[in-house]
């Protein structure tokens, strides 16, 4: 097949098309004149025909553009060419293509809050796809443009896209995200083109809910190639993955008529066809410069920044003389839908305002004639059902109130011939595009929509229910069109692309008006003219069931009920491609997930690989460098920013953790690195030596390096470390703020709970021979500061929920399990649930417990943390249920191994705080959002809490969860622990007053 795109015959395409559009209507036009003229024409006749003529040859365009199509397809014609199409099949193999040999693509996703786990899905099937016709991804770049609000989502997508990163490193994937979302989708691809118009020669633009083969996004590309003059290629992207009733009615109604309809389009467009804002390829460098979008005189909805970006973007390509083409014949090019009524019609309102803007630009100098019809049609996409419902309305004035317009209408005029006929031609002009579709159907393709009987079936039913469900657009239209008019704007909010049930009250709402309508209407006409009311009867039957249809149609059952049964099957279903079907399997992990934690059965890797991520290929190097460290051997930590800001010959430090230094060890550094050591430690560590960095000169910050003397012994660096008899006057000479490097190492100590303390020694260029051959034998490993600030910053992230059981226990024999999962897997947090949610109180109680081995297991003396523990099970059980989350936060989060140590300095006359400062850590390390998280996920959003702790109770109310209330938890005061909550009290603020008002026990 060539792909050269030569169009002939383009006007004599147009004359043909439009000389029979113009011939039908004039017909209809003069038929209508007929009836309403019989008796003489009144002011309400003249009415009625004005609104005739455009909305009659509204309905003829689509007519002729299937008749069109339909020879087309018959024919096997190329709808743009006219020359003979290989196959309307999606291609078996396209062979492979040298990566080299393509222009510079980017595939661009803008997105707006979409769920970043199907936004990851879709586009790793396009990679998979794409690394299958081609040799390589070196010339075709995968961008995700955000600009995500939502920081929860926003948290997510950073994640999701380094794990696909790390996993198709052979396709260059990039993450951007805009903190505002400035001229939305608009202007999130204007930034990535002002940004990266120079690196791409081309650029397919897609929507979050977008999918493309390989082969068609390498086709279009090859399409560019051929085609110098093409400013633009536009597919058709056919609806699939819907699984609601409604949705499954739209994806098969596009999938058999679509085909038809868009092969007539792309007759008469020929050059000059239109953009519909994704699933297209554009040439990058007169998109930038031909495609800038006006802002209109005045305020919205009409004026200021217009709301549909594509209609204008392609005409005017168009203007500036690159060719825009529709690409009607070629697959492998799908889209998702809204999944009910009322979240398909408020995607129209968007877009009809949007549509309505564009009537201000049908005179804009330059366009191309059919750049301005795209506009008119856009607009009577909406105002075509405004003038279907005045054209109805008087009508039935017509009929019903003879006073408005002369001789009373009788029943002999209702059925007489010449209504038969007008009537006769309306039906033929809406339901032919249909029949030619369904019959294109079952000659091509027949099996791919279940066979002949399914299909017809099929068929029937898509008809009926949008017959029914006309009438409830079409008021939906009629009031969007004036809203607009009389001044009312809306926003453009990211779409709900997952839900599909409504409630009865959801229903109801989106409903009420049509019911209204149809009751005033309906009534009224029955109380006239049954006989009318009869002629009406298929408008007043949909406006009457629209609660039930909008209900019922949103569900998913029924749409399931129809695939089970071989109804409304399209061909990406009965022959699923393969980027479908991983698409479908990541929609379908959720539920997966939850049937297996319904039956607490531990969720399987190909579930838990969709809901937590672990680190991607760019942070690698940093968890293996944080499993070395903790082993005791030497990281090798790079900053590239700071040596390209500088000219020092530092490549880096070579660090090791302070904890489990070993003489050799120490000896080791040396022997690589460049004199003088370094001890890294925390601002804590610092101030507990009784040092300021105001006395040392430092500039303020995180952690700080204290240059040690040359030779220093093992016992020293230990003393500086962490004792707290060391001398230290002589080290505030020697102190200074960290490198970013050095920062790097201790960051990684502190995730892994090691103690806060790093030996680090410059590694200069050229390396010592030694680490030259450590390196490249792999037994010292490389990592850069970037690496690691972004492991860390990746930690801070959704846990998510692992496996669950039931576990009955003593204080509360019906309770659940539920193990949650931090993303870098070395923290594992507990939510146990007590009673039954359905039961549960109002507001629930909940306890934040920190891990705490010798006092919730052997029963300490030293704290209060096993009573608290076990006093709010108890609580929960007296209460009717509750919820406890055993965080993974030892020793107020610094780990076991350091709470021993601080319980030694303790014994030493240390409080509890002045002992975790000598360690290295601040007076709690404990973070509470990954409780936050845990309580969301669990749903819990208004909660009394149990706690002594006032940053507990901030930290919720900061999470967006309502504290409705606080129960303190005391324990029994002993002369063990009396230090330890005299601490928190005078030190912390804890609310423990009344449990130190208490007689020492055992005393």
């Amino acid at each position: 097949m060539s792909l050269k795109l030569n169009i002939p015959f383009v006007r004599g395409r147009r004359v043909v098309y439009f000389g029979l559009v113009a011939g039908t209507t004039v017909a209809g036009t003069v038929m209508m004149a007929g009836i309403v003229s019989a008796q003489g024409l009144t002011v309400l006749e003249c009415v009625i025909l004005a609104l005739f003529v455009p909305t009659f040859a509204w309905i003829v365009m689509p007519f002729w553009t299937a008749v069109i199509g339909f020879g087309l397809r018959l024919s096997r014609r190329d709808p743009v060419t006219l020359a003979p199409s290989v196959s309307l099949e999606r291609a078996s193999s396209a062979g492979t293509l040298s990566a080299q040999a393509m222009p510079r693509t980017a595939v661009v996703i803008p997105v707006y809050n979409e769920n970043p786990d199907l936004v990851a899905a879709r586009a790793e099937a396009m990679i998979r796809s794409l690394r299958s016709v081609t040799s390589g991804g070196a010339s075709i770049h995968l961008h995700l443009l955000s600009d995500t609000q939502d920081q929860v989502i926003a948290r997510r997508e950073e994640v999701v896209w380094v794990e696909l990163q790390g996993r198709h490193p052979e396709v260059p994937v990039h993450y951007r995200r805009r903190e505002r979302n400035e001229g939305r989708k608009a202007g999130n691809v204007g930034e990535f083109c002002r940004r990266c118009g120079d690196d791409y020669d081309l650029m397919v633009v897609l929507d979050a809910d977008s999918i493309m083969t390989g082969e068609t996004i390498l086709h279009l590309v090859r399409l560019m190639q051929a085609n110098p003059d093409v400013g633009l290629i536009q597919t058709i992207p056919l609806p699939a993955l819907q699984r609601s009733l409604f949705g499954r009615l739209i994806q098969f109604a596009g999938r058999l008529y679509g085909p038809v309809l868009a092969a007539g389009q792309a007759f008469w467009y020929g050059d000059a066809a239109n953009y519909w804002g994704h699933n297209a390829i554009m040439r990058l460098r007169p998109f930038m410069d031909h495609a800038k979008l006006p802002v209109l005189p005045g305020r919205p909805p009409l004026g200021g920044e217009v709301l549909s970006h594509d209609f204008v973007e392609g005409a005017f390509l168009r203007r500036a003389g690159w060719r825009v083409v529709l690409a009607a014949d070629l697959p492998g090019s799908w889209e998702e839908l809204p999944p009910n009524v009322e979240d398909y019609a408020r995607r129209d309102r968007r877009w009809a305002q949007g549509s309505l803007q564009h009537l201000r630009l049908l005179f804009e100098p330059g366009l191309h004639p059919l750049s301005r019809l795209h506009f008119l049609l856009g607009a009577m996409g909406y105002i075509s059902s405004l003038l279907w419902l005045l054209i109805l309305l008087a009508g039935t004035a017509y009929v019903l109130l003879p006073v408005s317009h002369g001789p009373v209408v009788t029943t002999r005029q209702i059925v007489s011939a010449p209504v038969f006929s007008l009537l006769a031609l309306t039906a033929i002009v809406l339901f032919v595009p249909k029949l030619l579709g369904l019959v294109a159907g079952l000659l091509h393709e027949r099996q791919a929509f279940g066979g002949a009987i399914r299909m017809l079936a099929s068929a029937f039913l898509e008809t009926v229910f949008s017959i029914l469900l006309a009438p409830v657009m079409m008021l939906y239209h009629a009031s969007f069109v004036l809203e607009i008019v009389f001044g009312r704007s809306v926003g453009w909010d990211a779409q709900d692309r997952e839900r599909t049930d409504l409630t009865w009250a959801e229903a109801r709402r989106a409903g009420r008006m049509a019911t209204v309508v149809g009751v005033v209407w309906g009534g009224l006409t029955f109380a006239l003219s049954p006989l009318f009311f009869i002629w009406m009867s298929p408008i007043f039957l949909g406006l009457l069931l629209s609660i039930p249809l909008i209900r019922w149609t949103s569900l998913q059952r029924p749409g399931q009920r129809a695939h089970a049964a071989g109804l409304l099957l399209v061909p990406s279903e009965t022959s699923e491609p393969s980027e479908v079907t991983l698409v479908r399997g990541a929609q379908d992990a959720p539920a997966r997930a939850d049937l297996l934690r319904s039956s607490g059965v531990l969720t399987p890797p190909s579930v838990a690989s969709t809901t937590f991520s672990p680190a991607g290929r760019s942070m690698v190097n940093a968890e293996r460098g944080l499993f070395d460290l903790r082993q005791g051997r030497p990281l090798l930590i790079t900053d590239k920013h700071a040596t390209r800001q500088t000219s020092t010959p530092s490549s880096g430090v070579l660090i090791a953790a302070v904890e489990g230094l070993e003489e050799a060890g120490l000896d080791r550094l040396r022997v690589l690195g460049m004199e003088p050591l370094r001890l890294v430690v925390t601002a804590h560590r610092v101030r507990a030596m009784g040092l300021s960095p105001e006395e040392s000169n430092a500039v303020p910050s995180g952690s700080y390096s204290i240059t040690l003397r040359h030779n220093v012994e093992l016992d020293e660096i230990l003393e500086l470390a962490c004792s707290a008899n060391a001398d230290h006057e002589a080290t505030a000479r020697m102190l200074s703020s960290s490198a970013s490097s050095e920062a790097a190492g201790l960051s990684l100590l502190r995730l892994a709970r090691l103690l806060p303390a790093v030996v680090a020694i410059p590694v200069w260029t050229p390396h010592a021979q030694r680490l030259d051959e450590a390196l490249a034998r792999g037994e010292i490993l490389t990592v850069d500061a970037a690496e690691v600030h972004d492991y860390v910053a990746a930690a801070d992230v959704d846990v998510v929920a692992i496996s669950e059981a039931p576990v009955p226990l003593a204080e509360a024999v019906d309770s659940r399990f539920v193990l949650f999962r931090e993303p870098h897997g070395l923290q594992e947090h507990v939510a146990i649930m007590v009673g039954n949610p359905a039961d549960w109180p109002d507001p629930l109680p909940v306890r934040l417990h920190s891990a705490c081995l010798t006092g919730d297991l052997f029963g300490s003396l030293r704290c209060d943390c096993g009573e608290q523990l076990r006093g709010s099970m108890k609580l929960f059980g007296a209460r009717g249920g509750g919820v406890l989350l055993y965080l993974a936060q030892e020793g107020r989060g610094i780990g076991l191994r350091n709470k021993f140590r601080a319980y030694t300095l303790q014994d030493g006359g240390l409080d509890t705080i002045d002992a975790d400062n000598t360690l290295g850590f601040g007076p709690d390390e404990r973070r509470y959002d990954v409780a936050a998280r845990m309580l969301q996920s669990l749903g819990l959003k208004r909660i009394e809490l149990l706690t002594n702790n006032p940053e507990k109770m901030r930290a919720m109310e900061e999470a967006g969860i309502t504290v409705v209330g606080r129960r303190p938890l005391h324990g029994t005061l002993n002369r063990h622990n009396r230090p330890y909550v005299e601490a928190k009290v005078n030190r912390a603020g804890h609310w423990l007053k009344d449990m130190l008002a208490q007689p020492l026990s055992g005393d």
